[in-house]
């Protein structure tokens, strides 16, 4: 580990960060795709991708670091920059779906920005497509990790494999796992827990509502 990196992991363990005020964030260290940023007098050494009372690191590198802001604003801050003002914190998307007259909750969203539809399924552990769909939708499965997946009438091939984006609504998930099964099962397109983990869940009479948490 470089030295620097070490000294800067040592000081966010030993939280020896004197409080800056709410409402502020600086950065004290830059490098490819991680920031040393303080929040509200916490210092936090972020990768992007993370989110942190409301901030999520977009990007990072030796020009600066692109963050979101709570209220859905973005900013990019040069080295000991700092922002200072009230952030009032954007409302979560959610979606409200109905069931169908078979129960089940159909919805309509994309997969790279490509559109598909799906069936939301709290017992299928990862997204699920079947290879017709995915080379509809153009992902590029056949040189991934590859396995046996039991369904409900069969052994069948899957390949594993990571969706870069996956949209419902208004909600957005990055980077989420799925399974690519061997010909056209599933019809529908299966939204397992690789995606609903990141939302919350609740039913009201017909309907569920979905809410991203972050």
């Amino acid at each position: 580990m470089k030295p620097i990196l070490s000294i800067i992991i040592l000081l966010i363990l030993s939280g020896t960060v004197s409080a800056m005020g709410a409402g502020k964030i600086k950065v004290e260290a830059l490098f490819s795709d991680k920031a040393l940023v303080v929040i509200n007098g916490q210092r936090h050494l972020m990768q992007r991708g993370d989110v942190i009372d409301g901030i999520k690191l977009l990007a990072a590198s030796g020009r600066g670091a692109t963050v979101r802001l709570p209220d859905g604003s973005q900013q990019t801050l040069q080295l000991n920059q700092t922002i200072s003002r009230a952030f009032s914190k954007a409302q979560n998307p959610t979606l409200r779906i109905y069931a169908n007259a078979n129960g089940m909750f159909e919805l309509d969203g994309s997969i790279n920005g490509r559109s598909t539809e799906f069936l939301l399924d709290t017992g299928a552990t990862y997204i699920a497509l079947s290879s017709n769909e995915a080379d509809r939708l153009g992902i590029a499965y056949q040189s991934a990790p590859k396995s046996l997946i039991q369904t409900a009438s069969e052994v069948v091939p899957a390949w594993q494999v990571r969706l870069g984006q996956v949209k419902v609504g208004d909600i957005v998930v990055s980077n989420v796992d799925a399974v690519i099964l061997n010909g056209s099962t599933p019809s529908t397109a299966l939204l397992g827990m690789s995606f609903l983990k990141n939302l919350k869940m609740q039913r009201n009479g017909a309907a569920m509502i979905l809410e991203q948490k972050y």
